[in-house]
């Protein structure tokens, strides 16, 4: 059996094979990778045996780093439409990828976690006493306030008035 190739006698070819696990030919360049990957502070996607995020922890969800960026995006930006990739923008992921991290590390889609916070931000602030429900929607990113009620009714199971009316502290006239 003749195998082609270099051979081990010939000292004009180079017989060194490259240990990453990661062809340089995969790996993007600052040039044409995403305005995501350019934008990541402290990465170079230039040099030859980095990885490219996506491949950084596949079994384990995000790393701490990513997670705090995306959700201290999340936090700052609660009230504004926040899209899918915008969040995986803030953890310099592709998009594809973070939403498959995110479930992995929180047990829940990026936009699910979104409406949830939403929803208990809704809470405190009807827990604090009367105001005009369609201001707290518009405040946290709904469309408007039928949105807002349908939602929040499926995730409490009361109406915001209902709620507020429940939680709302007593007070005493005199």
């Amino acid at each position: 059996m003749v195998v082609a190739g270099p051979t081990p006698s010939d000292p004009h070819e180079d017989t060194a094979v490259d240990a990453s696990p990661f062809p340089v030919s995969h790996l993007p360049s600052t040039d044409h990778a995403s305005p995501a990957l350019a934008a990541c502070p402290g990465q170079d996607w230039n040099t030859a045996h980095a990885a490219p995020p996506s491949f950084a922890r596949p079994a384990h969800g995000l790393s701490p780093r990513a997670l705090a960026r995306a959700l201290d995006h999340i936090e700052r930006h609660i009230g504004e439409n926040l899209s899918l990739a915008e969040i995986a923008g803030a953890a310099c992921i592709s998009r594809f990828h973070f939403a498959r991290l995110f479930r992995i590390s929180t047990g829940q889609s990026p936009m699910e976690y979104v409406l949830r916070k939403r929803i208990a931000l809704a809470k405190e602030q009807l827990a604090r006493g009367p105001q005009k429900i369609s201001a707290t929607a518009a405040a946290l990113g709904f469309f408007d306030q039928s949105h807002f009620t349908r939602t929040f009714r499926r995730m409490t199971g009361y109406s915001p008035r209902e709620f507020s009316l429940l939680h709302a502290p007593v007070t005493r006239r005199a």
